[in-house]
C-alpha cells in the first residue's frame, strides 16, 4: 500500500508532468497566421464540427478521411458537391459560393507537405503518401510500358481521388470494396453502370462531375488490369513500406489555428 507521502510525490509527479507538457504545447513558436479568408473557413469547420468526423494532423474523428492534404487531392467541383449535397455518410451542409470559398482557404493552408503529411487510412493522391502512396510509386513504374488506354484509366482514377475511399488491395476501414475484386464481382455493364450511377445505398455517391464514356471505358481497363496484376502487386507492396512519408510533429501547428 502506498503510504501518505508515496501518494501526494505522486500527484506531484503528474501534476509537473502535466505543467511540463502544457508548457510545451502553448510554447510553440507561431505559424504563419491564416489568412481572412482561412480563418473563415476554420470558423465554419468548427461550427459544423468537422473534426467529429475528419483529422488533421492526426487530430479528429475516425468516420471521415483525413484532410490535411485534401486541398491539393480533390477538385473544386468534388469539393463543392462535397459541401452542399454530401456524399454516403457526410450529411449535406448546403454551404454557399462563398462558404465554400472559405472552407477551401482553410483547406490550402493545411495543405503543407513540408510540415508532414497525415497518414490517411483511406488514401490520398497517388502521388502522395498514406497507402496509396506506396502502392502508386510501385503501378507507376509499370504504366510507362503499358497499353495507353490503361494509363488513362489509372490517371483518371487518381484525378477523381478514388483513393480517398478505397484503399490498395483491400477493403477499406469504412468498407470500400477492394477494387482489385472488382472486374471479378462485376461484369463490365455493372461497373459502367456503378461509374455512372454511384451506389447511393452502400455509400458511394454518383460520379461529379459525370464521367465519360471514354473515361469509364478506359477505367474499367485499369481496373482489369489492377485484378490481373494483383498477385504480383500485393508482394511488391508487401515487401516495401506502407508509408512513404511520417508527420513532422516538432513543426506541426498544433493550436496554432485559432
Amino acid at each position: 500500500m502506498f503510504s501518505a507521502f508515496h501518494r501526494k510525490t505522486l500527484v506531484g509527479i503528474l501534476t509537473l508532468a502535466f505543467l511540463f507538457q502544457s508548457f510545451l504545447v502553448y510554447s510553440d513558436d507561431r505559424q504563419e497566421p491564416l489568412s481572412e479568408d482561412a480563418l473563415e473557413g476554420r470558423n465554419l469547420w468548427h461550427q459544423n464540427s468537422c473534426q467529429v468526423c475528419h483529422q488533421i494532423y492526426g487530430q479528429g474523428g475516425f468516420l471521415g478521411p483525413d484532410l490535411t492534404n485534401v486541398a491539393s487531392n480533390i477538385e473544386r467541383s468534388r469539393l463543392e458537391s462535397l459541401l452542399t449535397v454530401g456524399s454516403g455518410q457526410m450529411p449535406a451542409y448546403y454551404f454557399s459560393s462563398q462558404e465554400i470559398s472559405y472552407m477551401a482557404s482553410y483547406l490550402d493552408a493545411l495543405d503543407k507537405p513540408e510540415l508532414g503529411r497525415g497518414q490517411l487510412r483511406m488514401g490520398t493522391k497517388i502521388e502522395g503518401a498514406g497507402p496509396w502512396g506506396s502502392f502508386g510509386a510501385i503501378v507507376a513504374t509499370q504504366m510507362e510500358e503499358i497499353d495507353p488506354n490503361i494509363s488513362e484509366g489509372y490517371r483518371i482514377f487518381g484525378s477523381r481521388a478514388c483513393g480517398v475511399c478505397h484503399a490498395p488491395l483491400s477493403e477499406s476501414l469504412v468498407g470500400a470494396p477492394d477494387l482489385s475484386m472488382a472486374v471479378e464481382n462485376l461484369t463490365r455493364g455493372e461497373l459502367s453502370e456503378v461509374l455512372t450511377t454511384g451506389r447511393p445505398n452502400l455509400g458511394m455517391p454518383a460520379p461529379f462531375p459525370q464521367l465519360e464514356g471514354a473515361e469509364i471505358g478506359s477505367l474499367i481497363s485499369f481496373l482489369e488490369w489492377l485484378s490481373d496484376n494483383r498477385p504480383a502487386l500485393e508482394d511488391q507492396l508487401l515487401g516495401g513500406s506502407r508509408y512513404q512519408e511520417s508527420i513532422e510533429w516538432k513543426n506541426i501547428p498544433w493550436w496554432e489555428f485559432r
